[in-house]
């Protein structure tokens, strides 16, 4: 039997989570010696002395003078401690080294932000992160730095390029060799065959930029240039038109030098003058057929322009029509089809040649040897926009082995969306990741119908990983519905989270769903809005899209930081309140009479809530002047004896409905200088209601957790009226209510973009609860195996795990 002062010894150890070496010089022992007594081994006398001791408190002489500050496995002293799992160890150690992490889709980097800071950034590395917006990438670059500083973390990557499992894992280590500096993984890289992977770059490289000279000289012909001033400015910015460039990789038409967009392997750093091109022969039928699918998706592509321009409609649309008929008629000009063709041999021998590359068996095994070699992706995060996914169908999860190789050949993923979630399911197979956290938007999971046929995406997407690899991977998969409020962030956002755990690794725990246990977060008591908008200066006002200003926070009490939160709201303080300053705190500067409108709306006010539809007033009124209105109708002197006219009367029925309340309230504030009057009073805004976007114009509830951040606010804040002050949310008051921490930057990007890339965020205190989960799981992998882990000893009393209500 264990002596009661072990089993103390041991509960203080995890209580404060030292490791075995840690603790042996703390109390002054052997580290071997701790370990043998911990197992139940004799302890003598004197070694037991030191015990006592050092619960109570009191340090030995022989203990070290400096004790290693606290560690904290639960989240850097943000989250109270979770309470174990049958058949896993309580204590979770770090893994000798950080387990690599891919987020795609990465956005600013909030899902990333909290798997990179749990436990101070011990437990997990993001090794890199794709999306295809530059201010997104911007963001995150500006605050998870590259290791070498070589290679950013983040890319500004198109995911739909990657055609197959072998090209994902040749460009994670490329990426991980120069982001991290690691010279024998570059080195391995170089023996793939015909130089390896700087062959290929270097091979790409030369292909974009003699493309773009032959583009240059093109588009500088007398023709060409006549044609672009004829189109003009509004058709080549019209939004369609933008959309046929995006989707071609063709660079936008125009007399200037061209750049190409986010394609990968393109403008893919420095590569030295010593590196010879990739120049093994291409096979004449694979460049025949990359010459027909360019063919076919330059054709789809001007397709769907004439699609759209075919449903005129009225006003504004009826322009778009006209100026993508325009465009049409350029893209059947002479000049047009010389560029066509120079657009299609640069991208059929640019695939080609990956193709050539990637395809080549002794490529592919090595490929994954070196992957396999301490290099994996032990966590896969992103979730891709799926609007389109209900096309994809079951019958096509069975051929989705077969398409890994060349997904853009696949008929029934036209809709880009469609590649996404395709693409989504190939970076699974290639990097075949411990788990995966899958996040989208909350409607994502529910049954939709396509031609007839009902859908549920999220089995699709579960059948479609589960079965997809040819190493045949397998998952434990769960999914939920996560609301952010209910777990200490500020904000009712609702999302579809689906969790994914090798099965393997899910086999080892005997009575625990892994996939279930790191989706099932602890409930927490809703932090209000209020909290988030704590301790922040007043914001700068600007229309502008850049100004990086940075403003002193008012100071504020000092925290004792050793005291583990035990509240929903201490636990969002210690996480969000960080440092003195901020950045992006940055607001639209209010209209003078908006402003006092805003003063008149109560707090958890939205502008259907000051309508009068069912007060008996307004019934009376309407009522009596519809009478009138009909009586001055039948008799037209009737007006003339009362001083009235009929049009009078007329006017007044139409404005005597349920806005006739708002109607008194705007019409209480002067007008700006110019104008007849408020600028809200139009029958566009004031038959909003119920059902009918009523809450476009809202005060929000201090007192409430706010309402879904999105990014829709680059366009208008309207809906976000701060709770207390006549103006809308700033940047960096969105950035709280999404649980950024106030030393995440986000200035570099401005006041459109910033609201964008806030919006459209996970928010990392959700993300670093996901992280806690999943830590707790890995812990019991043996890849952690190689970190130190104390013998588990059963205390004689149960302790209850610490909750949070």
């Amino acid at each position: 039997m264990i002596n009661t002062t072990l089993i103390k010894i041991r509960q203080k150890i995890q209580a404060q989570n030292l490791t075995l070496q840690e603790a042996a010089a703390a109390i002054g022992i052997g580290s071997s010696a701790l370990e043998r007594h911990l197992s139940g081994e004799y302890v003598r006398s004197d070694s037991m002395a030191k015990y006592r001791l050092w619960l109570e408190g009191v340090q030995t002489q022989n203990s070290s003078q400096h004790i290693p500050k606290q560690r904290n496995n639960t989240g850097e002293g943000f989250l109270p401690p979770l309470p174990p799992i049958e058949g896993m160890d309580t204590l979770s150690i770090a893994p000798q080294k950080p387990l690599n992490v891919v987020d795609l889709f990465c956005g600013c980097g909030g899902m990333s932000l909290g798997f990179e800071r749990f436990d101070g950034g011990r437990v997990y590395r993001v090794a890199m992160a794709l999306d295809i917006e530059a201010p997104m990438v911007r963001v995150f670059n500006d605050n998870h730095p590259s290791p070498s500083g070589d290679l950013p973390i983040a890319r500004q990557s198109d995911i739909t390029d990657f055609m197959s499992e072998a090209e994902i894992q040749g460009y994670y280590l490329d990426h991980l060799a120069r982001s991290t500096g690691d010279t024998a993984l570059a080195k391995e890289l170089t023996k793939l065959g015909n130089g390896g992977i700087p062959s290929l770059r270097k091979r790409l490289s030369e292909l974009d930029q003699d493309f773009l000279e032959n583009l240059y000289a093109q588009r500088s012909r007398t023709d060409y240039i006549s044609a672009i001033k004829k189109l003009g400015s509004a058709t080549l910015g019209q939004t369609s038109v933008s959309g046929f460039h995006n989707a071609t990789k063709l660079p936008s038409s125009g007399s200037s030098y061209p750049k190409v967009g986010p394609l990968i392997w393109h403008h893919d750093g420095d590569i030295p003058n010593t590196v010879q091109p990739f120049d093994a022969p291409l096979d004449d039928e694979l460049l025949r057929s990359c010459r027909s699918g360019m063919r076919k998706l330059w054709d789809n592509e001007a397709g769907k322009l004439t699609t759209r321009a075919s449903g005129a409609g009225r006003g504004q649309l009826a322009s778009a029509a006209d100026r993508i008929d325009k465009f049409l008629d350029f893209l059947e000009s002479p000049s047009m089809r010389s560029v066509k063709a120079l657009w299609v041999e640069w991208r059929a021998t640019r695939e080609a040649v990956r193709r050539s590359f990637f395809e080549a068996p002794l490529t592919q095994a090595r490929l994954k040897s070196i992957y396999e070699d301490g290099r994996q992706v032990t966590v896969l995060l992103g979730g891709p926009p799926c609007q389109g996914f209900s096309r994809i169908g079951r019958g096509k999860i069975r051929s989705l082995k077969e398409q890994s190789v060349h997904v853009h050949e696949d008929e029934d993923s036209v809709d880009s969306r469609n590649q996404l979630m395709h693409q989504y399911v190939l970076f699974v197979a290639a990097l075949a990741p411990k788990v995966f956290l899958f996040e989208n938007v909350r409607h994502f999971q529910a049954v939709v119908k396509a031609e007839g046929i009902e859908f549920d995406a999220a089995d699709i997407l579960a059948e479609a990983i589960e079965s997809v690899s040819e190493r045949g991977l397998g998952y434990a998969v769960s999914r939920k519905i996560v609301v952010a409020s209910q777990h200490a962030v500020p904000q009712a956002r609702e999302r579809f989270v689906m969790a994914g755990v090798r099965k393997e690794l899910s086999k080892i725990l005997s009575s625990t769903d892994a996939a279930s246990w790191c989706l099932s977060l602890q409930r927490r008591r809703a932090v209000p809005l209020q909290v988030a908008l704590e301790e922040l200066p007043d914001p700068n006002f600007s229309n502008q899209e850049h100004q990086e200003r940075i403003l002193e926070k008012p100071h504020r009490p000092q925290r004792n930081e050793a005291v583990v939160p035990d509240q929903a709201s201490d636990i969002y303080r210690a996480w969000a309140f960080r440092g003195t300053v901020v950045d992006a705190h940055l607001a639209r500067p209010p209209r003078p009479d908006d402003e006092a409108f805003f003063s008149l709306m109560g707090p958890g006010k939205r502008w259907m809530d000051y309508r009068c539809d069912e007060a008996p007033t307004l019934q009376r009124i309407t009522t009596i002047l519809t009478k009138l209105n009909d009586e001055l109708k039948a008799s037209p002197d009737l007006g003339a004896r009362l001083g009235i006219s009929n049009d009078e009367i007329s006017d007044l029925v139409a404005t005597a409905d349920g806005s006739l309340s708002l109607r008194l309230l705007l019409e209480s504030i002067p007008p700006q200088p110019g104008e007849l009057q408020h600028h809200l009073l139009t029958a566009t805004y004031l038959r909003k209601r119920e059902g009918a976007h009523g809450d476009w114009l809202s005060r929000m509830d201090p007192a409430q957790p706010s309402k879904t951040i999105v990014s829709h606010m680059a366009k208008d804040t309207y809906a976000f009226v701060h709770p207390t002050l006549p103006r809308t949310l700033s940047v960096r008051e969105a950035a709280r209510v999404q649980s950024f921490p106030d030393d995440y930057r986000f200035g570099s990007v401005g006041l459109v973009d910033g609201f964008r890339v806030v919006g459209n965020a996970v928010p990392p205190l959700l993300s670093l609860q996901f992280a806690q989960r999943v830590a707790q799981v890995l812990s019991n992998e043996e890849l952690m195996s190689g970190s130190r882990k104390l013998p588990y000893v059963t205390p004689t009393v149960e302790p209850e795990p610490l909750t949070i209500n």
